[in-house]
């Protein structure tokens, strides 16, 4: 098992949103999840109305800001991985489409076509000059650099939120998805930056989590930047496959037992 995969044994504290009621500390994982899952059951009928209609806002689409931050593909041939940058011009062509120019944690400038980008988060109050970027992206490097089980959500509690997020009609915000377990988990630009990493579990810069690195795929397909819940026999036979490999004590027996 890879360093760092180790799912936290400490209980994963709801809040109430949604009519959610808050659960106690409970000394075992078993006994906690069992108690969040009734606690989902009672409540879940409010909650998928609420995503439903979460669903039905359309966002119509702009020009990322200059000061944003963001994920993008570097665009070289054979190298998929992702970057973080910030954005330091923005223009809108008259063709149709956008074009940016973001500073990546190193200093260097890449410029970008909008479908370069794979996800942005608000501009950051420390960014005063573009020379900044390094101190404004090194919160999201750290989130980048840990494990998708490392990033504050259990891989039980995602499956509570994908039974939820089945409901709605249309692909949903990571915000959208994670709110209805517990808001805080997405209450800041770097924290959105967060759940994004749970719900795609792409490895950014050359942090290589093998171990834990596709959990989110197993319940979300991600479009554009929304997320749709997976047909429940897909997301069986991945949790299967999951499960059977030879490091699957990283998830915990709650979530392959279950």
């Amino acid at each position: 098992m890879g360093a760092g995969c180790t799912v936290p044994k400490s209980m994963f504290f709801v809040g109430a949103p949604l009519g959610f009621a808050p659960l106690v500390s409970i000394s075992t994982r078993t006994s906690s999840y069992s108690l969040h899952r009734s606690a989902v059951e009672y409540s879940l009928r409010r909650s998928a109305v609420f995503l439903k209609e979460a669903s039905d806002e359309a966002e119509p689409p702009s020009l990322h800001g200059v000061g944003s931050i963001c994920e993008f593909d570097e665009g070289k041939q054979g190298h998929a991985r992702g970057l973080l940058g910030v954005i330091i011009k923005a223009e809108s062509k008259a063709k149709g489409g956008a074009r940016y120019e973001v500073l990546d944690a190193d200093g260097r400038t890449h410029p970008i076509k909008a479908a370069q980008v794979r996800a942005t988060f608000a501009a950051s109050k420390k960014l005063k000059d573009p020379l900044d970027a390094p101190l404004v992206l090194a919160d999201y490097v750290r989130v980048a650099e840990k494990a998708p089980t490392e990033l504050g959500v259990e891989p039980e509690m995602l499956e509570v939120a994908w039974e939820l997020a089945s409901e709605a009609d249309a692909p949903l915000s990571a915000k959208q998805i994670l709110g209805v377990i517990d808001e805080a988990l997405c209450a800041s630009p770097v924290q959105l930056f967060a759940a994004y990493r749970l719900l795609t579990s792409e490895e950014l810069m050359h942090s290589l989590h093998s171990a834990c690195r596709d959990v989110g795929r197993v319940f979300f397909k991600a479009i554009g930047d929304k997320y749709k819940a997976k047909a429940a026999k897909a997301v069986a036979a991945s949790k299967s496959a999951l499960c059977s490999a030879a490091d699957a004590d990283a998830y915990g027996d709650e979530f392959c037992l279950v």
